[in-house]
């Protein structure tokens, strides 16, 4: 998301120009205003900007959170009880005296977790976690390509059997039907993910809410004020009808959508200590949203550097210490707004890793894998079959439940929304998981 600064000085005389003599096109002035923010859906969404009340709304909200490259959460959520676990990773497997147990919360004995989410165990002390085990979809594909694309289309057999309504990504079909404003539903940090992609409604996607502004002339970085009223009294003049007042109209909402933004960014007032990682960056601008009253109900960013085919204890240890640090700063915040009841958060990846070390102690690519979803909004505990030390004899665990399985639940019992629209394909387990209280 690049700044917003479609106004330097020739622009904007260019601008006034043919304004008056009434010859620019709203495609132009879209170009010219909208382009280089990744938003031109505010052009199509006249009249729909979104609203800041200022104060947090109680939205329930999704936070979606992938762990790029293939993550390895069987050294996440280890298998503790499970001799195989440390036989098939006699140099990666995190032993016992490290992993921290989960014997507090909803007490398991059969898991712990890595040494570096000690926030996240914190959580599962106070039943703010749930994991959901051998989590996939039929028939697992090991392409980062392929298997990250099932995971934003949520389709295993492509988008042509289903036609038209599966061309969009999930979050984007979910967006349109549930959440069509241009802050419904929200990416940052991951470019434009195909989740979000092929809807109408065009979600909102970038980099940072801080570059998300009316920027000064570079050039003339003093004469800020001067161009916004210059601009404020064009704007005012050019009110006619037709493609004229759709021209006028569109830039009229990118000022409007910008100031919001950027009001919500200057009033952010948090307690919490986000460290300078980008996953903690881009949860504390979600933390933003919410606190600034946008009507986001679905969030989706994530960081990479999780393809880890050698040297992965060293790897994981800041990968995963970034994730904790991340989490532990917004949940303090959701907690302070009182949104922590409202929230979920899902930690996912495109597949897990092989159960066995390689030569390189590192992992491959594998299958299925322990999902996370943590928040008040979560019922805690372990979800699906129990690993057993047999399903760490082969590649990788068994697909056990299909992650479309997890997205439903949240929708249905979170959002209160019918998810069928969002995830249209039949899938062979769909047995209820009871995620959501």
């Amino acid at each position: 998301m690049n700044a917003f600064h479609p106004f330097d000085d020739e622009t904007l005389a260019y601008l006034t120009h043919r304004l008056r003599r009434k010859s620019v096109t709203r495609r132009e002035v879209l170009s010219l205003t909208l382009g280089g923010l990744g938003v031109t859906a505010l052009g199509p969404l006249a009249g729909r900007i979104p609203i800041a009340s200022g104060a947090s709304l109680g939205n329930t909200t999704y936070v979606l959170i992938n762990l790029d490259g293939g993550c390895d959460l069987l050294n996440a959520v280890i298998p503790s009880s499970l001799s195989n676990y440390f036989s098939k990773r006699p140099t990666i497997g995190i032993q016992n005296a490290v992993s921290l147990p989960l014997t507090g919360g909803p007490n398991t004995t059969r898991y712990r977790l890595h040494p570096a989410l000690d926030q996240i165990h914190a959580m599962w002390n106070e039943s703010d976690v749930a994991i959901v085990e051998n989590v996939g979809y039929p028939t697992e594909n090991l392409s980062h390509f392929e298997s990250a694309d099932i995971y934003s289309y949520g389709l295993r057999n492509g988008t042509g059997q289903l036609g038209a309504t599966a061309a969009a990504g999930w979050m984007a079909r979910f967006a349109d039907r549930y959440a069509s404003t241009p802050l419904g539903a929200v990416s940052l940090g991951l470019g434009r993910p195909k989740s979000l992609s092929g809807g109408t409604s065009q979600p909102l996607q970038g980099s940072t809410l801080a570059n998300f502004r009316f920027a000064a002339d570079p050039s003339f970085s003093g004469n800020d004020k001067l161009r916004k009223n210059t601009i404020g009294r064009v704007l005012a003049g050019a009110t006619g009808a037709g493609t004229l007042g759709s021209v006028r109209n569109a830039i009229d909402q990118g000022f409007q959508f910008s100031t919001q933004i950027q009001n919500a960014v200057a009033n952010f007032s948090s307690a919490a200590a986000y460290t300078g990682a980008l996953l903690s960056q881009h949860l504390r601008d979600v933390a933003i949203l919410v606190q600034g009253g946008f009507e986001t109900r679905l969030f989706y960013t994530g960081h990479g550097g999780h393809d880890t085919h050698s040297d992965q204890l060293a790897q994981e240890a800041i990968l995963f210490q970034r994730l904790d640090d991340a989490i532990g700063s917004f949940a303090t915040d959701m907690k302070a707004m009182g949104q922590w009841n409202q929230t979920v958060l899902c930690i996912f990846t495109e597949f897990g890793r092989r159960n066995y070390e390689n030569a390189s102690k590192g992992t491959d690519h594998g299958g299925p894998y322990p999902m996370l979803l943590i928040g008040g909004g979560v019922k805690a505990g372990v979800f699906g079959k129990a690993l057993e030390n047999s399903d760490l004899l082969g590649e990788y665990p068994k697909y056990g439940v299909d992650f479309r399985q997890v997205h439903r639940e949240v929708l249905k019992d979170h959002f209160l929304v019918d998810p069928a629209p969002v995830f249209p394909e039949a899938q062979p387990i769909s047995a209820a998981l009871g995620i959501i209280p």
